[in-house]
C-alpha cells in the first residue's frame, strides 16, 4: 500500500459525499415498534431510524414502552417512547445518550437538590473507534473530563495522571516516559499517545529511544481523556503494547456561539511565580451546518530549582504558547468533515531536577540546559454514516522541531583519567600512556570543562488511517481498517564548551565533538475486530493487526571526540525490517443489568531498530522488535442505581526479547539490546461513588510485580539483570482517592471542595537491588486540594499542588563522576484561576 493512498481514498470519500449532503435534509421516519420492553423498543429505534442510541441495561430494566407508530424525525420519536419516564436524552453528534435526569422539575428550581442519592454520570467513550458507554466497554480504562482538569489547574500530564491510575511518568533530562502495567523500556514508546486521531511520538535521537519524550500540547478545551490500560496493538499498533492515552479536545458546536476566557496566576514555594492567559471563541459560520472553534494560550509555570553553582534561582521556570483551530462541517446528519491544526512554542528555562548532595530543588550543575521545541500539527478527518457502518478516514501531518541541552561536565570528569582515551589522544593505538602522557590527558580534559550537549532535533510524521465500523443494534459488530506512517527525523549532537561563569555556550562554537544522525521509519498495517453476541449479554470478540515495517540509520562523525571516542572517519548506515501479525480474542458475559465480566488475551509489538554507537560491536548494531501475550480478566459492575461503579482487573503479562538500554563499558553512550524475558503480574481497582448528589469518592490501587524471568548479561554493557530481578523504575503498589463535596448557593451558584491524594510503593532505579548505582525511588504520598466558586457565567478557582511540600523522587539517575540527578514533585504549588464563559 502506498503512503499516499489512504489520503487519496479520504479526498475520494469526501468528493463523493459532496453531491450526497447536498441534496440530503432530515426527512421524517416511517416507524413502527411495538408495546415491549423499553431496552428492546430502543433497539428497534435505532434499527429503523439508522441513529446510534447508547443506554446502560440498569436503566431500562423492568421498564416497557407504550409502542411508537407514525412518521417522526429521530428526536421526536425518541422523546415520545420515553414520555413519563425519568430518563433525558443527550445528543452526541449523531449519536443519542439515554441518560437518568436525576435533577428534574422541582429539583431544578430549588437552590439544594433533595438529600437523596445521585447516580454517577454516564460517559460515552471512543476506546474500540467507535462510540460506546465506559462501563459496557470490555477495557480496562478511565475516563477524565475535561471540567476536572479546568477546574484542578491541570494543564499538562504531569498533573493529569493524578486521575489516570495506573499511568507512570518517569523523568529523564529530555522528557517524560509513559509506562502502563509495568512494561517500562527504552525504544520506542511502550504506551500510544494520541491527540484526537493523532498518534505522536518522540524522535530517536542519538540513544535510539523515541519513548523517552512525546509532544505535550497543552491541555486546555480538553472534552475528556481516556486511559485504555492494557495491549491496544489490533487497533492502535505499535506503541500501545502496555495501552494508549487519548486526549480529545472539544469539538466546534454547530449549534450557537460560545466563548471562554481565563486568567491565572501561579506561584511556587519557595520559588517563583508565573500568569497564564487562554482564550477559547466558538462561532457557527452557517447554523447547525460549519463552525470554526478558535483556542489561544499563553502559559506559564513558576521556577522552584535554584542553581547554587552559577548563583541563580529558579532555573526552571517554562512558558508554552500556542494556537489550535478546527473547522467542522456537517452538511447532514450522515456526514462530517473536520480540520484540525495547532501550533505550539515551548521553552523552558532549564531542567527540573536538583542534585542530592545539596539539597530538594537545588542543583549545582555548571551548564545552563534549557529546552526549546515547536510543533505543528494538522489533521483531516471525514466520517460518512451509511446504511450499516461508518467510515472514517484521517490524515496527520505534524513536525516537531527542538532544541534539548544537558550538562556534559559530568563525562568530563568521569572520563579525566580514562586509559583508552589518553591512548586515543597521543595516538597510541592499543599501547598504554605514560605517567607524564597521563597528566597531560587530564590537563587537556579539565581545560574543556564545563561543557554542555546540545542536540537540535527535527522530526517529521505523516500518518494515514482509513476504517469502517458498523454502527446500530445486531449482533454482529465489526471494525475494519488501513492504517500507514511515514516517519523522519534527524539529530547533530553537538559537544561544545561553556563559559563557567554564565553557564551558556561559547559563541562562537567551541566543539569538542559533533555527530549526526538520521532515521527513517515507514510502516503499514491492515487490522480488524469483530464480536458476535452469540446471545443476550453473551460477546465473543476476534481481532487482529497484520504490520510491515522498515527503519533505516545513517550517522557520521563530523568533529572527532577524543573523551567520549567517537573519530572522523566513522560512519554507519543500517536497516531492520519485519512483518507480522498482532492479535486479540476476548469474551464478555453481561451477568445482569449493570454488571460486566470479560476475559481477553491479546498482544503488543514495538518495532526493532539501529544503534549508531561509535565502537559498538556488529552483533550489536541492530535490535529486534519485542512483543508481549496479556493474559487479563475483569469485572466492572454498577450499584444501587448507578451510585456506586467498582471495576477490576487482573493480568499476566508475557514478555519476550525485551528491548533495555545500557551503557557502554566507558559510560560513554547509551544503546538498545534484546535481553531476553520478563513476566508481570497485575491488578487494578477502581471505586467511584456518589452517596448523595452533594459528594463524589473515588479511589483506585494498582499492584504490579515486574520481574526478569532470565539472566540477562554481557561482556559488553552495563546495567543488565538476572532471573528474578524486579524491573526497575515499577513501584509494586500504587494508589490515589478523591472527595469533592458541592454546595449550592443558589440556582446559579455553587462551591466546589476537592482533595486528591496518591500514593506510591517504593521502586529501584536498577535491576541488581542493593548494587552501587542503585538507588531508592517513590515510597511517598502527596496531596492535593481546590476550591471554586461558580455563578452564572464566572468562576473563580484555587488550586494547591503537593500540599504538604513533600520532595518526593520519581526519577534519580547516578552521574558518571558526581552527585545523583532527581527528578521529582515540584515544591507545594498554588494556582488562582479567574474565568468567564459567555
Amino acid at each position: 500500500m502506498g503512503q499516499g493512498a489512504p489520503f487519496a481514498w479520504l479526498a475520494a470519500g469526501l468528493l463523493a459525499a459532496v453531491p450526497h449532503a447536498a441534496q440530503a435534509e432530515v426527512r421524517p421516519v416511517a416507524f413502527d415498534i411495538a408495546p415491549q420492553p423499553l431496552g428492546a423498543a430502543l433497539n428497534q429505534l435505532a434499527i429503523q431510524s439508522n441513529r446510534q442510541i447508547l443506554f446502560s441495561s440498569l436503566l431500562t430494566a423492568g421498564r416497557r414502552s407504550i409502542g411508537l407508530r407514525g412518521l417522526y424525525s429521530p428526536e421526536e420519536a425518541l422523546s415520545r417512547l420515553l414520555a413519563g419516564t425519568d430518563l433525558t436524552v443527550r445528543q452526541e453528534g449523531a449519536s443519542f445518550l439515554v441518560k437518568q435526569d436525576s435533577q428534574r422539575g422541582e429539583e431544578r428550581a430549588t437552590a439544594k437538590p433533595a438529600d437523596s442519592p445521585a447516580a454517577v454520570d454516564e460517559v460515552i467513550v471512543t476506546a474500540l473507534k467507535r462510540e460506546s458507554l465506559a462501563q459496557d466497554t470490555p477495557i480496562s480504562m478511565t475516563v477524565v473530563d475535561g471540567e476536572l482538569l479546568k477546574a484542578r489547574g491541570s494543564v499538562d500530564l504531569e498533573h493529569a495522571s493524578t486521575y489516570l491510575p495506573g499511568l507512570r511518568l518517569t523523568w529523564s533530562s529530555f522528557g517524560r516516559r509513559l509506562v502502563l502495567r509495568g512494561v517500562y523500556a527504552a525504544g520506542e514508546a511502550t504506551t500510544g499517545l494520541y491527540y484526537d486521531e493523532t498518534p505522536v511520538t518522540g524522535p530517536v535521537g542519538t540513544t535510539a529511544d523515541p519513548g523517552v519524550m512525546s509532544p505535550e500540547l497543552l491541555l486546555v478545551d480538553v472534552k475528556r481523556i481516556e486511559l485504555l490500560r492494557g495491549p491496544q496493538g489490533t487497533l492502535y499498533g505499535a506503541g500501545s503494547m502496555g495501552g494508549t492515552l487519548r486526549i480529545l479536545f472539544n469539538r466546534p458546536d454547530l449549534s450557537k456561539p460560545s466563548g471562554q476566557l481565563s486568567a491565572s496566576a501561579a506561584g511556587a514555594w519557595g520559588g517563583g511565580t508565573a500568569g497564564g492567559l487562554v482564550a477559547v471563541a466558538n462561532q457557527p459560520l452557517v447554523k447547525d451546518r460549519l463552525a470554526i472553534r478558535l483556542v489561544a494560550y499563553d502559559y506559564g509555570a513558576p521556577g522552584a530549582v535554584d542553581n547554587l553553582a552559577l548563583g541563580l534561582k529558579n532555573v526552571d521556570e517554562s512558558r508554552v504558547q500556542g494556537v489550535r483551530a478546527a473547522l467542522l462541517w456537517a452538511p447532514d446528519e450522515r456526514l462530517e468533515a473536520q480540520l484540525s491544526g495547532a501550533i505550539q512554542h515551548t521553552h523552558v528555562d532549564d531542567i527540573s531536577s536538583w542534585q542530592e548532595d545539596v539539597g530538594a530543588w537545588r542543583t549545582s550543575h555548571a551548564v545552563r540546559a534549557p529546552f526549546d521545541g515547536d510543533i505543528g500539527l494538522l489533521n483531516a478527518t471525514v466520517r460518512w454514516a451509511t446504511a450499516g457502518a461508518t467510515l472514517t478516514a484521517t490524515s496527520s501531518w505534524y513536525r516537531w522541531r527542538l532544541v534539548r541541552r544537558n550538562d556534559y561536565s559530568g563525562v568530563l570528569r568521569g572520563q579525566r583519567t580514562n586509559a583508552q582515551g589518553c591512548s586515543r589522544y597521543f595516538g597510541l593505538d592499543a599501547a598504554p600512556c605514560g605517567p607524564d602522557q597521563a597528566a597531560g590527558y587530564t590537563a587537556y580534559v579539565d581545560a574543556l570543562y564545563p561543557a554542555a550537549l546540545v542536540q537540535p532535533v527535527s522530526l517529521t510524521s505523516w500518518i494515514n488511517e482509513v476504517r469502517a465500523a458498523s454502527n446500530g443494534p445486531g449482533p454482529f459488530n465489526w471494525t475494519l481498517g488501513a492504517y500507514s506512517e511515514r516517519r523522519r527525523d534527524n539529530v547533530d549532537s553537538e559537544v561544545v564548551q561553556a563559559d563557567p561563569l554564565t553557564g551558556t555556550a561559547y559563541e562562537p562554537v567551541r566543539f569538542i565533538g559533533q555527530r549526526s544522525i538520521e532515521n527513517q521509519f515507514d510502516q503499514t498495517a491492515v487490522f480488524g475486530e469483530a464480536s458476535w453476541e452469540a446471545r443476550p449479554g453473551t460477546v465473543f470478540t476476534a481481532g487482529g493487526r497484520s504490520y510491515r515495517y522498515h527503519k533505516r540509520d545513517r550517522g557520521e562523525v563530523q568533529v572527532p571526540n577524543v573523551v567520549s571516542g567517537t573519530w572522523l572517519d566513522y560512519q554507519a548506515d543500517d536497516s531492520t525490517h519485519q512483518s507480522g501479525w498482532d492479535l486479540k480474542f476476548l469474551a464478555s458475559q453481561r451477568l445482569g443489568p449493570g454488571a460486566l465480566t470479560y476475559i481477553q488475551a491479546s498482544q503488543g509489538f514495538r518495532p526493532g531498530g539501529v544503534n549508531i554507537v561509535p565502537g559498538l560491536p556488529d552483533a550489536l548494531a541492530t535490535y529486534r522488535s519485542d512483543s508481549l501475550w496479556n493474559y487479563e480478566a475483569g469485572l466492572k459492575s454498577e450499584w444501587f442505581g448507578r451510585r456506586l461503579l467498582a471495576n477490576l482487573a487482573v493480568y499476566r503479562i508475557d514478555w519476550r526479547d525485551m528491548q533495555y538500554s545500557a551503557l557502554t563499558r566507558n559510560g560513554a553512550f547509551t544503546f538498545l539490546t534484546n535481553i531476553g524475558a520478563s513476566r508481570i503480574d497485575g491488578a487494578e481497582m477502581e471505586l467511584i461513588a456518589r452517596p448523595r448528589p452533594a459528594w463524589t469518592v473515588s479511589t483506585s490501587l494498582t499492584y504490579t510485580d515486574a520481574h526478569l524471568t532470565a539472566d540477562q548479561l554481557s561482556n559488553t554493557a552495563i546495567g543488565l539483570g538476572q532471573t528474578g530481578d524486579r524491573l526497575p523504575m515499577i513501584p509494586q503498589f500504587e494508589g490515589a482517592a478523591s472527595v469533592e463535596r458541592t454546595w449550592w448557593l443558589a440556582q446559579d451558584a455553587q462551591v466546589v471542595v476537592r482533595l486528591d491524594a496518591a500514593a506510591s510503593s517504593t521502586a529501584w532505579s536498577t535491576f541488581n537491588h542493593g548494587g552501587p548505582d542503585d538507588l531508592k525511588l517513590g515510597g511517598y504520598a502527596v496531596f492535593g486540594s481546590s476550591v471554586s466558586l461558580s455563578r452564572g457565567g464566572w468562576s473563580v478557582s484555587l488550586a494547591v499542588d503537593n500540599l504538604l511540600n513533600r520532595a518526593g523522587r520519581n526519577q534519580a539517575l547516578p552521574s558518571t563522576a558526581g552527585p545523583v540527578e532527581v527528578f521529582g514533585l515540584r515544591p507545594r504549588t498554588a494556582r488562582l484561576t479567574l474565568d468567564r464563559r459567555f
